[in-house]
């Protein structure tokens, strides 16, 4: 039961920040739900969480959505998702939290002070097969499409919208894979039941924010996210 609660309260929390910052999902869900349950079960409950999640940002946000950009990275992530879910069953969870920990954070950096990267299919394919094999590995997929996004000055609805339908695209493709590994077990079908309503709420909480942040304000919520993140990954990873 008690495991049930920390669930329920991940999936509020994460869901919130979802709806209002266009991410941030699975980076917040995942770290805390793996505490509580096996890393796999994490990874593939929050993947199935979160496609009900980007189905209907990608709706509703549909007016700013950069087709091109979405289709790009969406088609480059098939090219990782393999080699993500062959980590998934080999790596060390360890390690592999670490590792991503570490990235988040340079990263995160460099964008802080500037980091401009050049618009265009280049780094959106370089973005999108980076966040296939996360996507497939460690549920975490969204790192390198925020940086690429933000880096190249997309604005807040715009980045909201495009982010929406690639992770929509990636959650529906990597959920297909983990159902043909049998890695959709009975233990993520009764999360599952949990994690649905607690994510309406946090839907709710999300859309009283998702107005007041605009601009600079936006673009810093944005990176804190980031660092926060991954500084969790490392922590978990160096004190499991």
């Amino acid at each position: 039961m008690t495991d049930l609660v920390v669930i329920a309260v991940a999936m509020v929390i994460a869901a919130g920040i979802q709806v209002t910052m266009g991410f941030g999902f699975a980076l917040v869900a995942i770290p805390i739900v793996a505490v509580v349950e096996d890393p796999k079960v994490a990874v593939v409950l929050i993947t199935a969480v979160g496609v009900p999640i980007t189905l209907w940002n990608t709706y509703r946000w549909r007016r700013h959505l950069r087709v091109r950009e979405m289709l790009t990275v969406a088609g480059a992530s098939l090219v990782g998702m393999p080699l993500g879910a062959l980590v998934l069953t080999r790596a060390p969870d360890r390690a592999l939290t670490l590792a991503i920990g570490i990235v988040v954070l340079v990263l995160t950096a460099w964008l802080w002070r500037g980091l401009r990267l050049p618009p265009g299919p280049r780094t959106e394919i370089s973005a999108g097969v980076t966040s296939g094999a996360l996507a497939t590995s460690t549920g975490t997929n969204g790192p390198p499409l925020v940086i690429a996004f933000q880096a190249t000055g997309m604005e807040r609805d715009e980045f909201r919208a495009t982010l929406a339908g690639c992770f929509l695209v990636q959650g529906v493709v990597a959920f297909t894979i983990f159902a043909a590994n049998g890695l959709v077990t009975d233990e993520v079908g009764r999360a599952l039941v949990v994690a649905m309503p607690a994510v309406v709420a946090g839907t709710l909480m999300g859309e009283r924010w998702s107005g007041r942040l605009h601009g600079r304000a936006f673009r810093a919520a944005v990176l804190v996210l980031l660092a926060c993140s991954g500084a969790l990954a490392v922590a978990g990873a160096l004190t499991a």
